[in-house]
């Protein structure tokens, strides 16, 4: 690499002994990062002394996260390539606005999986959702990649001129993956099923498809429904499969009260726990406990713990709770 393509990058090149300053790594061990592991390639002075740069320092920094989360080396170095594209000036104006501080390790996936939707490229979702999945269990990457993907849509379908082709796209490709894990899932081990849905005239599932995602990861077994169900038919649902629990989710609406009246209906005619989650939930939550059911609000992973909480706690005292 020659010196002054190098310093381009960089507005500031210094020795290994600063590099050893900013990032509290020793020497010998960012020596063994370039040389056995190819992770550094600073340049070399003619007398072969090492320069590095804030590229440098900031590779580091993703390297020691990635490491406290209990990645290996080998796992790191292709990650440390997706985490790393480089975005020209207006994208990096278009990543400023991202969930993530830029050093996140997810940073990367988030950025590239917003390319891959606003390209429609299925083999590019495919692909990074693989990777991701191939890294972390998919309940972390859940939280750190599909659920800030689904607050992005949610910010900016309005904003772009394909902002609700976008949204569709992504629905549709969640869809495949929820119906993939499921046929997977039928080869498991019986055990008490969840019934989804969305409330009537619904049709943004992203949220639901992403919570049922998550759930079977966890061990449940869902029976998806989708958008736009009419809640009173449900309970001939519930009693088919004997189900375990239903979780709903909607939006906010102009006025609940129709909404409220056929959860309330639905409260009263099955006997197992029926959740809310999403905006709906947040609106409604004071109606939604007076009439039996339990609101999860809008953090998915904080309504997913909820909901189990109740489900353990109905298998425990089936009259009580």
């Amino acid at each position: 690499m020659a010196f002054p393509n190098h310093a381009d990058r960089h507005s500031e090149l210094f020795p290994i002994r600063e590099l050893v300053r900013r990032t509290g790594v020793n020497a010998s061990t960012l020596r063994a990062w370039e040389t056995r592991h190819g992770l550094l390639t600073p340049i070399r002075t003619p007398s072969g002394h090492r320069l590095y740069g804030q590229q440098d320092v900031q590779r580091i920094q993703r390297l020691q996260d990635l490491l406290a989360q209990g990645l290996s080396l080998s796992d790191i170095a292709p990650l440390l390539a997706v985490l790393e594209k480089a975005p020209t000036t207006n994208e990096e104006e278009d990543m400023s606005g991202l969930p993530l501080p830029p050093n996140s390790s997810w940073h990367g996936y988030l950025y590239e999986t917003l390319r891959a939707l606003e390209d429609f490229s299925t083999e590019r979702l495919d692909q990074l959702y693989s990777e991701a999945c191939a890294l972390y269990p998919i309940d972390i990457v859940t939280d750190n990649l599909l659920i800030p993907v689904l607050e992005q849509l949610g910010n900016r379908w309005d904003k772009r001129p394909s902002g609700i082709a976008e949204e569709h796209f992504f629905s549709a490709w969640l869809r495949n993956k929820l119906g993939a894990r499921l046929h997977h899932a039928a080869s498991l081990p019986r055990g008490g099923q969840l019934i989804l849905a969305c409330l009537p005239h619904e049709n943004h599932e992203i949220g639901l498809l992403i919570f049922a995602l998550a759930a079977l990861q966890r061990g449940h077994r869902i029976i998806y429904l989708g958008a736009n169900m009419p809640t009173r038919q449900i309970v001939h649902v519930a009693r088919q499969t004997h189900a375990q629990g239903i979780v709903l989710a909607g939006r906010q609406v102009a006025d609940p009260t129709d909404a409220l009246a056929d959860i309330a209906w639905l409260a009263g005619a099955v006997k197992i726990p029926l959740f809310v989650g999403s905006h709906f939930s947040t609106q409604t939550r004071n109606q939604l406990q007076t009439i039996g059911a339990t609101p999860l609000g809008e953090n998915m992973a904080v309504g997913m713990r909820l909901m189990e909480a109740r489900l353990d706690a109905q298998a425990r005292h089936p009259l009580r709770a």
